[in-house]
């Protein structure tokens, strides 16, 4: 009942409106194609469809290939959204393939005018009086349309004129310069001069017999130069996936010998917007993208600026772009990387486009500053600092014979190449101190006695420490086949030389604690207490085994087990007593002594410490090669 109720007030509100002779009126309800039309066929082969339609939104045009609704075809809603946008599907209710912005495009209070060209499959839908679409779309798989229906959408009402007798013009489309369709609602015809200005007239005269696949150069033997400018606003380095992201600007300026004219005679026009599907446009291509990315069509809205010399500048707003960008993190995080986008013709070579720098931005190497300075559109990046760019053409022979033999083959390619540098503050305080502190730690083990157990726990918490350091490295950095970060490098050897401490440590404190009733060695005891012992720093030990071994042999002249050590529990001195006579003598103070120790066990303690000076000694300059190589 509401849609007849709507229905009804259409036609009584409407009845009395003043409708061109020789048109069709229809009126559809909900969503669904009833009726369907032959398409007006041109003598090439372009299919043409114009109507006017009054509705709040969502007025949809179906073409199809038969006087069915089947899919594939061509469904066209002009309003979708809530009468915000026009869109394109290639079946119905499908998911939309192209749309463009197109507010409050529609009216529910008076008719408004549009035509859809199909040719070839190429989609255009425009306004009445205005030659130009609004809305384009080329179908890479065309479909023979011939025949078209109209709809509304559910609990919706569209009134539709069409069907009209133009006599090969479209006046009753447009209003008159004295009336309106808001004053009356009358459709008479109109001469077809009323609605050109000079910039339609312009346009129309420029592409009446204009060829958008053809070169614009006079001689098909002349190459078209075409200049290349970039002005940076962003960038950003991704590690995990080796990509190098820009947001920038990036212009192209060509020369159009068939766009000319004369200002003077079209009351002083200068320059012409043209959207990019209407005129030539040089396929360039970024060779070495993440994605397969066409820098020509930067997205609705993009206009060509025409001059009267032919001039002609894509200037589209600022875009995003993606090359792959091998890195070299052996200096990580004090690393510099390079990175390249390489721009160029897909299908051109040399004698059809000819790549050249723009000169508009002056000197390349100025355009980040440029851009900062001209537009205040550069933004610095808080992890990498951009240390130089530069931009240079390069030609490379793709001649089979690789003799340079056939210039057809030279294609010039634009380079532009951003140096890089990492802050690394960030990297000093969560990577280089902390690695720094776990070597100091590693050293430090070695200044316990070598019979103290604490060396194995100091040695378990480095070891542990060290082995969640390198997983958290591995998380944040990317897995390079062919390099490693020295960085890294350092710490695993620094893992392993922490095992080798752990093993010491284990043998020491063995040799320490072991009971036993002779030394070592007489070769290598004569060695401890040497020259070598003594560059070792183990000059109190060597003096306490000699005093013992002296006052048995010399002084005393009483067995060995007459002397025992003795560690006072106040002080911790150690002293030797005399068990016959209860003598205690001072001997120099030294750690690692323990009570009751007979001078055999106190010969394999002075081996121990000797191992334990040795390994410091070596781990020590090993430490300091190794963050010399690194840091």
């Amino acid at each position: 009942m509401l849609q007849w109720f709507i229905l009804l007030n259409f036609l009584v509100e409407f009845g009395s409106s003043q409708i061109p002779p020789g048109c069709d009126v229809t009126t559809t309800t909900g969503y669904r194609y009833s009726q369907f039309h032959h398409l007006h066929s041109s003598p090439d082969g372009t299919m043409e469809l114009r109507f006017r339609v009054m509705a709040k939104s969502d007025a949809h045009i179906v073409l199809t290939t038969s006087p069915l609704v089947l899919n594939p075809l061509y469904e066209i809603v002009i309003g979708a959204s809530g009468n915000n946008y026009t869109d394109l599907r290639r079946t119905m209710t499908g998911r939309s393939v192209s749309a463009v912005k197109t507010p409050s495009l529609l009216s529910d209070s008076e008719f408004r005018g549009f035509w859809v060209v199909a040719r070839q499959g190429e989609i255009e839908v425009g306004r009445e009086g205005e030659t130009l679409p609004y809305f384009h779309w080329k179908d890479a798989d065309p479909l023979p349309v011939h025949y078209y229906s109209l709809s509304s959408w559910t609990s919706t009402v569209a009134k539709w004129i069409q069907n009209c007798d133009f006599g090969g013009k479209t006046s009753w489309l447009t209003p008159s310069d004295n009336s309106s369709t808001e004053d009356n609602g009358s459709l008479g015809p109109q001469s077809e001069e009323s609605y050109y200005n000079a910039e339609e007239k312009l346009k129309a005269n420029l592409l009446a017999t204009y060829n958008k696949d053809v070169r614009p150069a006079t001689d098909h033997r002349t190459p078209v130069s075409v200049f290349l400018g970039l002005s940076l606003v962003h960038f950003d380095l991704n590690e995990l996936t080796s990509s190098f992201d820009i947001h920038s600007t990036f212009k192209m300026s060509w020369r159009d010998e068939r766009l000319k004219w004369n200002s003077s005679a079209y009351e002083n026009v200068t320059l012409l917007h043209f959207p990019s599907h209407t005129i030539w446009q040089p396929d360039l291509k970024l060779f070495n993208g993440v994605v397969a990315s066409d820098i020509i069509h930067f997205g609705e809205g993009t206009s060509n600026l025409v001059f009267p010399d032919g001039a002609i500048m894509l200037a589209p707003p600022p875009i995003s772009l993606s090359t792959m960008c091998p890195l070299d993190l052996r200096m990580w995080p004090w690393d510099t990387q390079k990175c390249t986008f390489i721009i160029g013709s897909w299908t051109h070579s040399g004698l059809g486009i000819d790549l050249k720098l723009s000169n508009i931005y002056g000197d390349t190497e100025l355009i980040p500053e440029n851009a900062l300075y001209t537009h205040n559109l550069y933004v610095t990046n808080l992890q990498w600092e951009l240390k130089e760019f530069n931009a240079s053409i390069h030609k490379f022979n793709d001649c089979p014979e690789n003799d340079g033999s056939c210039s057809n083959y030279l294609y010039p390619e634009a380079h532009f190449s951003f140096i890089v540098r990492r802050k690394s503050p960030l990297y000093i305080a969560t990577v280089t101190v902390p690695a720094l502190m776990l070597t100091v730690l590693t050293l430090v083990t070695f200044a316990l006695p070598p019979n103290s157990l604490e060396k194995v726990l100091i040695g378990s918490v480095n070891l542990l420490v060290l082995s969640i350091f390198l997983i958290y490295l591995s998380s944040l950095l990317p897995p390079m086949g062919d390099h490693m970060p020295l960085v890294v490098s350092y710490l695993s050897k620094t893992l392993v030389m922490v095992v080798l401490s752990l093993v010491l440590a284990v043998v020491t404190i063995t040799i320490t604690r072991t009971p036993r009733m002779y030394g070592p060695p007489y070769w290598i005891k004569n060695i401890l207490t040497g020259v070598t012992g003594k560059i070792l720093g183990l000059q109190q030990i060597i003096t306490l085994v000699n005093r013992v071994n002296g006052d048995r042999t010399s002084r005393q002249q009483q067995s060995t087990d007459d002397y025992t050590l003795h560690v006072d529990a106040g002080d911790h001195d150690v002293n030797l007593v005399n068990t016959s006579t209860d003598q205690r003598i001072q001997a120099p103070v030294f750690r690692g002594a323990v009570e009751a120790m007979n001078p055999a066990e106190l010969e394999w303690l002075l081996l121990a410490y000797g191992l334990d000076r040795l390994a410091f000694i070596i781990y020590f300059f090993t430490f300091m090669i190794m963050m010399a190589m690194c840091f």
